[in-house]
């Protein structure tokens, strides 16, 4: 799956630790705002760096780090139908997109919530059962749990949106006890974002409210609530390709995605969101450029532009740096390393082999996805060709 994903120009969502090298500096700066997350702080940066760079390859690796974590993770890639905002429905295409891409250690992949609501049923089950000796089918068993969903669902409501959220928490969990599937299945659709009227809400689950573009952070906050009270450190939110903000055409439909934007960071760093990280993929381009991008918005520009004193770890803006050609050269290794191991046989490429690829790449100013690529092509014609020796393959190949 690495290689496949290598060779096809995009990043591997599993796997990733076998081929990371470098960003030391980045890493350390994004894992330091775990502990803050874990005491029910937020967090929320940037990553910034052009296409190719490795960009979306750390934003993956800091996923997989974090369900490692006991974390829940989510991710999305933006685009001109998934916006923060929008009239026509992208804002809440994005919602629906972060929910069905939940994920755990359990579930790595996507499509956890249901996972995530059954752990938290069942935890709560158990405490019933270890601390109060009672059992499933005892007359006091279901009103025991019954008490501990209301104490956690009535903690929600002083929270923007909280009430109705706790509302449908208690119908998943009531469809759960009396064995009606469709209620759950009601539910779920209303954690989905799926909900199109108020009335039919208010019909299949008596509540007043649905989620919509405007509100739609509003609930990913109160997931992160929640599924701590699930038994889970947080909630991770990784947001790719913020450069399709800038390539929105209108003017009045960016700075409406950069005004929410704004709301989103101030929610993060004003206290407003508990027990969340956040972490946004952008291009140079798309954050800098003065007439379109991110620093476009006054707002957004005062508060995330540096000084030049600020520290790396410290600035929400992370600034890829080039993996350096040692870095590549290792990364080179490990690939050859991994692509003999799979097809069971020996690349036997020595230094010089090395040397050649990276001066040849360099020389065209690839990127290092585009090196990736044509490395992974280069031994798969080695593997496939062993009667013709490497080096002829490597300077007859336009790479």
């Amino acid at each position: 799956m690495v290689l496949n994903s290598l060779k096809d120009g995009v990043v591997p969502r599993v796997g990733l630790e076998y081929i990371a090298v470098g960003r030391k500096n980045e890493i350390q700066a994004l894992l330091q705002d775990v502990s803050i997350i874990e005491q029910g702080g937020s967090a929320l940066r940037f990553i910034e760096g052009n296409y190719g760079s490795g960009k979306t390859f750390l934003l993956h690796t800091l996923r997989n780090h974090m369900m490692e974590k006991n974390f829940v993770v989510t991710d999305v890639e933006l685009s001109a139908d998934r916006r923060l905002v929008s009239n026509k429905g992208q804002g809440l295409a994005t919602y629906r997109e972060l929910i069905c891409n939940m994920a755990t250690h359990a579930c790595p992949d996507h499509g956890a919530l249901q996972l995530i609501l059954d752990k938290w049923i069942g935890g709560l089950e158990n405490e019933v059962v270890q601390y109060e000796g009672l059992v499933p089918g005892h007359e006091v068993f279901d009103v025991r749990v019954s008490q501990k969903i209301y104490m956690i669902t009535s903690s929600m409501e002083e929270k923007v949106n909280g009430f109705d959220f706790g509302k449908v928490l208690a119908s998943y969990y009531k469809g759960h006890r009396t064995g009606d599937v469709e209620l759950q299945k009601k539910a779920l659709r209303w954690l989905c974002g799926e909900y199109g009227t108020r009335t039919d809400a208010k019909t299949d689950l008596g509540v007043n409210l649905i989620i919509t573009d405007e509100n739609w952070f509003d609930f990913i906050r109160l997931f992160a609530d929640f599924v701590v009270k699930a038994g889970y450190a947080g909630l991770y939110v990784c947001l790719d390709e913020l450069a399709a903000l800038y390539e929105l055409p209108s003017r009045t439909g960016r700075e409406a995605n950069y005004n929410k934007l704004l709301s989103i960071y101030n929610d993060a760093v004003q206290g407003r969101a508990s027990y969340m990280g956040i972490v946004f993929g952008v291009t140079k381009e798309a954050m800098e450029n003065p007439a379109r991008g991110v620093f476009s918005f006054g707002p957004l520009r005062s508060r995330l532009a540096e000084s030049g004193l600020l520290q790396e770890n410290i600035s929400p803006v992370i600034r890829l740096s080039v993996l350096e050609p040692g870095e590549m050269y290792v990364l080179l290794e490990k690939v050859s390393y991994i692509h003999g191991m799979l097809y069971g046989y020996t690349p036997g490429l020595e230094h010089d082999d090395y040397i050649y690829f990276l001066k040849q790449q360099y020389g065209k100013n690839a990127m290092v996805r585009e090196m990736l690529q044509r490395f992974v092509t280069f031994l798969n014609l080695v593997q496939q060709n062993q009667e013709v020796s490497k080096e002829k393959i490597l300077y007859a190949m336009k790479v």
